[in-house]
C-alpha cells in the first residue's frame, strides 16, 4: 500500500518504464503495413465451401452442379480446409466468375415459370397452364463453346470425352428420363462424323476389347481417341446418376455439333448432310448420308453474281419430296429392290472422284521426282517423304478391294474401318449394291467356322484380319485368318511393348513382316498397294528361266557321265589302288601325331579353365563392389532422396513382376500347345493302327 508523504522528508521519484521501442505507431504502420485479420488472406479468403457458393448464387444444389458442369468449373483442394476436412471448397473468382452468367438467370426465370405452371394446375386453370408451358423460358450454350475453346484446335483437343458420351447415348433406349430426341440427336451427330472420318480417311487405330471398340483418328494434327460400345440394348443401373450424365450430354451436343460444322466447312462440304430416307430405312447406315458441295458464288463479267453448285456425289432426285410422299416410299417395299442400284451409283461416284485424286496425285509425284532426287541427301527431308508416302498408302489400304459382310459379322463398325480405307463394300441384306454372288468381290468377311458354298474368284476371312490389317498398316498373310482357324491374339495399337518390358511373339513376326515391307517398298519391288512392280515381275520371270536351264544342262551332265568309255572307269581304278597304298603308310605317321595334339589340347583346356575361373573371380569381385558403392551412395542420400529411391526400385520392381508373369503365362501356353500336339499326334497313329489291323484282317478272312 502507498504511504503517506511524511512532512520534512524528501519527495520520491516516480518510477517509470523505459521505452524500448524508438519507433511511433505511424512510422511502423507506414513500414510494416496495417494488421491482416484472421480469415482475410490465404486460403480462408481464396476458397469458400459449396454451401457458401449456393447461398452467394442464390441457387439449388441442382441448378449448381449443371452450372459447373457448363461452365467447367470443379472442385478444388486447398492445403489448408479452414472449414474442415469434410467440406468441398470451390475457388472464389469461379463462383464470382458464375455469378456474371446469363444462364443463371435463365434458372431463375424458369424457377418463377415453374411456381406460375403449378398455380394454375392448382386451380385446374389447364388452358393457361398450357399456353405458359408453351413459352416457357429457354437457354443457349453457344456463347459457353467460344468461351471454352476460343480456338478451333482447342475444341478438337477436348473433343475425346463428347464423342464418348454421345455414342454411348445413341444406344442407350428412350426412359429412365432419356428422351427419344437425345438419342435421336447423338444418332445424327455420330453418324455425321463417322461421315467426316470416312471422307478424310482420318481413320489409324482400331482395337476390339471387352468394354468396346476404341477408334482413334488423326483430325488436322490433333490425335481424338474415343470408346464405341458394342452394339446391345443397355440397362441402365440405378446407382447410376442419368442427370448429371444429361448435362454433359446437353453441353457435348452443342460442342460436336460446332465442330462438325467446321469439319465439313472446311472440306467444302454442306452442312448438315441430307440423309436419303429410302435408304435410311433399308438399314445403310454411313451409305445413306449424301454430300454436297457448299455453294460457290461467282462474278460475271457484267458485275453480277452467279450461284454455283458442286456436288460430292450424285445426288437422287427423291431426296426433296413432300412428306406424303415420303411416308409413301417408306410403307412400299417394292422400291427398296432398287437401292442397290441407287447406293452402287453413289460409290461408284466415290470411286471415281478417289481415282481421279490418285491421278492427280501420280501426276504431282511424277513431277517431284526430280526435287525428291535432289533432297535424297537430306536425312530430314528423306524421312519426312517417306512417313508421307507410308501415310499415304495406309489410307488407301484396301482401294481397289470388294468387300461382302456376312450377317453375322458388326457391320456398322467394319463399314467403317473399311470405307475409310478405301474399300468398296456390300453386306447380306436390303439395299446392298451388288449380292452375295457378285464376281467383283475379292474379300468375304465372315465369323462362321464353317461355309454351306464356297467362291473360289474371292478370299474368305474372319473380321479380326480387317482390324490388324489397319493397325499394322499392311495387308497381313490371310492364313492365319480363314474361317473356323485359331486366330493369333488381337494385339492393342495403344500399348508401347518397350515401355512396358515385354513384347509378345506375335509382334514380333508383326514387326519382321512390316520391316520387310518397307524395305520392299523403298527399294521399289512393291508398290503402295502392296502389289509386285513390273520390274520385280520380270526380274522373277528371268531367275525361273535361269533355274531351269541350269536343271536341264546337270541332267544332260549327268547322262554323259552314265554313257562314259569303260577304259575311263578302269583309268580311275588303277588310281584308286595307287591311293590306298599311300594312304597306308600316312596312316601310323597320323597316329603319332594325334597323340601329340591330344596332349596339347588337355594343357590349353586346363589353362583354359584356370583363366576363366579367374574371370568368374573377376567379375564377382567387380559385382560386391559396385553393392557396396550403391550402398554407401544410398546412405549419403537425404531422407527426400532416399523416399523417392525407393518408391521408383519398387515400381521397377511391380514392372518386373509383371513382365515375369506374362512370361510364365507364355511358357504355359505353349506347354499347352505341345501337349495337345502330341496328343493329336497319338490320336493319328492310333487311329491309323486301327485302319491297317481292320485291313489286314479284312485281306486274311478273304
Amino acid at each position: 500500500m502507498p504511504t503517506k508523504r511524511v512532512k520534512g522528508k524528501k519527495k520520491l521519484k516516480s518510477i517509470k518504464a523505459k521505452v524500448t521501442d524508438s519507433m511511433s505507431s505511424k512510422r511502423r504502420l507506414s513500414r510494416f503495413g496495417k494488421e491482416q485479420r484472421k480469415g482475410m488472406r490465404g486460403s480462408a479468403a481464396n476458397y469458400i465451401t459449396r454451401t457458401q457458393a449456393l447461398k452467394r448464387l442464390q441457387v439449388t444444389l441442382k441448378d449448381f452442379r449443371r452450372l459447373c458442369i457448363l461452365k467447367g468449373i470443379y472442385p478444388r483442394e486447398p492445403k489448408k480446409k479452414v472449414s474442415g476436412k469434410d467440406k468441398t471448397y470451390y475457388y472464389l473468382k469461379d463462383v464470382m466468375f458464375l455469378a456474371h452468367e446469363p444462364v443463371l438467370k435463365k434458372f431463375r426465370a424458369f424457377k418463377t415459370f415453374m411456381k406460375q405452371v403449378t398455380k394454375a394446375m392448382g386451380r385446374k386453370d389447364y388452358e393457361n397452364a398450357k399456353r405458359k408451358h408453351e413459352n416457357r423460358p429457354t437457354y443457349e450454350l453457344d456463347h459457353i463453346v467460344k468461351e471454352r475453346y476460343p480456338r478451333f484446335v482447342d475444341a478438337l483437343g477436348d473433343l475425346d470425352d463428347a464423342l464418348c458420351l454421345v455414342h454411348l447415348f445413341a444406344l442407350m433406349p428412350a426412359g429412365h428420363g432419356i428422351h427419344a430426341d437425345a438419342t435421336s440427336m447423338c444418332l445424327r451427330l455420330v453418324r455425321e462424323w463417322q461421315n467426316y472420318i470416312v471422307a478424310t480417311r482420318a481413320l489409324s487405330k482400331v482395337f476390339v476389347s471387352i468394354k468396346g471398340i476404341y477408334y482413334q483418328a488423326n483430325v488436322q494434327g490433333q490425335t481424338v481417341t474415343w470408346l464405341v460400345p458394342h452394339q446391345f440394348t443397355p440397362t441402365v443401373d440405378k446407382r447410376v446418376d442419368v442427370r448429371v450424365m444429361l448435362t454433359f450430354l446437353e453441353f457435348y451436343e452443342v460442342l460436336l455439333k460446332f465442330v462438325n460444322a467446321q469439319l465439313y466447312m472446311q472440306i467444302g462440304v454442306a452442312y448438315p448432310p441430307k440423309i436419303n430416307l429410302q435408304l435410311d430405312s433399308a438399314g445403310a447406315q454411313l451409305a445413306a448420308i449424301e454430300l454436297e458441295r457448299v455453294q460457290k458464288v461467282k462474278v460475271n463479267e457484267s458485275g453480277e453474281k452467279e450461284e454455283v453448285q458442286d456436288r460430292v456425289e450424285k445426288k437422287t432426285e427423291k431426296n426433296e419430296i413432300s412428306k406424303d410422299v415420303l411416308q409413301q416410299q417408306k410403307e412400299s417395299e417394292k422400291r427398296i429392290k432398287t437401292l442397290g442400284s441407287a447406293i452402287a451409283n453413289e460409290d461408284s461416284s466415290a470411286v471415281e472422284e478417289y481415282e481421279e485424286e490418285e491421278a492427280n496425285e501420280a501426276s504431282f509425284g511424277a513431277m517431284s521426282e526430280p526435287l525428291e532426287a535432289a533432297f535424297a541427301s537430306n536425312e530430314l527431308a528423306a524421312q519426312i517423304y517417306s512417313e508421307q508416302r507410308k501415310e499415304r498408302s495406309e489410307k488407301s489400304l484396301f482401294s481397289g478391294l470388294t468387300f461382302f459382310l456376312s450377317r453375322e459379322v458388326p457391320s456398322a463398325c467394319l463399314e467403317l474401318v473399311l470405307r475409310s480405307h478405301g474399300a468398296t463394300l456390300g453386306w447380306d441384306g436390303a439395299g446392298s449394291p451388288f449380292d452375295e454372288k457378285s464376281p467383283r468381290i475379292t474379300h468375304h468377311v465372315m465369323d462362321r467356322p464353317h461355309q454351306g458354298h464356297r467362291y473360289f474368284n474371292r478370299e474368305y476371312v474372319q473380321p479380326q484380319w480387317v482390324f490388324d490389317s489397319v493397325n499394322n498398316g499392311i495387308l497381313l498373310p490371310l492364313a492365319r485368318y480363314v474361317p473356323g482357324a485359331e486366330l493369333p491374339p488381337h494385339l492393342s495399337p495403344f500399348v508401347n511393348d518397350e515401355q512396358e518390358g515385354y513384347t509378345p511373339e506375335y509382334r514380333k513376326e508383326l514387326d519382321k513382316l512390316k520391316s520387310a515391307v518397307q524395305v520392299l517398298r523403298e527399294v521399289g519391288a512393291i508398290g503402295d498397294d502392296g502389289a509386285l512392280s513390273s520390274d520385280e515381275e520380270d526380274a522373277e520371270e528371268q531367275e525361273e528361266v535361269y533355274a531351269a536351264d541350269l536343271k536341264a544342262e546337270m541332267n544332260g551332265e549327268a547322262g554323259g557321265k552314265e554313257d562314259g568309255d569303260s577304259d575311263e572307269e578302269e583309268a580311275e581304278e588303277e588310281e584308286e589302288e595307287e591311293e590306298t597304298t599311300a594312304d597306308g603308310e600316312e596312316e601310323e605317321e597320323s597316329e603319332d601325331e594325334k597323340e601329340e595334339q591330344e596332349e596339347k589340347s588337355l594343357s590349353t583346356k586346363r589353362k583354359a579353365d584356370v583363366v576363366s575361373t579367374d574371370k568368374k573371380s573377376k567379375r564377382v569381385k567387380k559385382e560386391e563392389e559396385a553393392a557396396e558403392l550403391k550402398e554407401l551412395a544410398k546412405t549419403m542420400m537425404s531422407k527426400k532422396a532416399k523416399y523417392l529411391y525407393d518408391r521408383m526400385q519398387y515400381g521397377l520392381g511391380k514392372k518386373a513382376d509383371k513382365i515375369q508373369k506374362l512370361e510364365d503365362k507364355r511358357a504355359m501356353l505353349d506347354a499347352e500347345k505341345a501337349k495337345s500336339k502330341e496328343g493329336e499326334a497319338m490320336s493319328s497313329k492310333k487311329g491309323g493302327l486301327k485302319k491297317r489291323k481292320r485291313k489286314t484282317k479284312g485281306k486274311s478272312a478273304n
